[in-house]
């Protein structure tokens, strides 16, 4: 059962697809937003060592925990589990949950008046903004591509839009 709001969405005859600088600057908001939320998670989750650990790797210094030994393993656990967090499971419910909402947008998308939907307008599943926040990453392995196809793309829509099945519209603001 849609609500009165998703109903008017959808019956609108005129929708602008959100272009690709609006998008970057949903991008950045949202960028934002996941690093601080994921920079209180590892310090509540007990993940800081992973941080001092990666910082390590970064560095190239020889990995030692904090009672001094070292640690000769590629990828330490402690810096396993803080990626695995911070890079992957954090950004992934942020973007999964609130694109699937009843607000259709995260909070960079919001603000820059832009919703995610289906090719027919209505309200993505958690299941297809999953399978549209993982799709990211191919768009990254290609040096970025596929958020560049936005730019040039009928509906504007990157790699990961065509391969969900979604188009992120434009909200204008309405003036009465």
């Amino acid at each position: 059962m849609a609500d009165n709001n998703q109903d008017q969405a959808n019956n609108t005859s005129h929708k602008y697809f959100a272009g690709f600088g609006r998008r970057i600057i949903a991008g950045i908001i949202d960028g934002l937003i996941v690093t601080v939320i994921a920079g209180f998670a590892a310090y509540y989750l007990g993940l800081t060592e992973g941080w001092r650990m990666f910082l390590m790797i970064l560095r190239h210094q020889e990995v030692r925990t904090m009672d001094g030994i070292l640690v000769t393993s590629a990828v330490p656990g402690q810096v396993a589990t803080f990626l695995l967090v911070t890079v992957i499971l954090i950004p992934w419910l942020y973007f999964a949950i609130l694109e699937s909402s009843k607000n259709q947008a995260t909070l960079g998308k919001m603000a820059a008046r832009a919703v995610v939907s289906d090719l027919h307008g209505n309200r993505i599943t958690f299941a297809r903004a999953s399978l549209r926040h993982f799709s990211k990453f191919i768009s990254l392995i290609l040096f970025f591509s596929g958020f560049i196809a936005i730019a040039y793309t009928r509906h504007s829509q990157g790699f990961h839009d065509i391969i969900a099945a979604c188009l992120v519209y434009y909200r204008p603001e309405k003036i009465e």
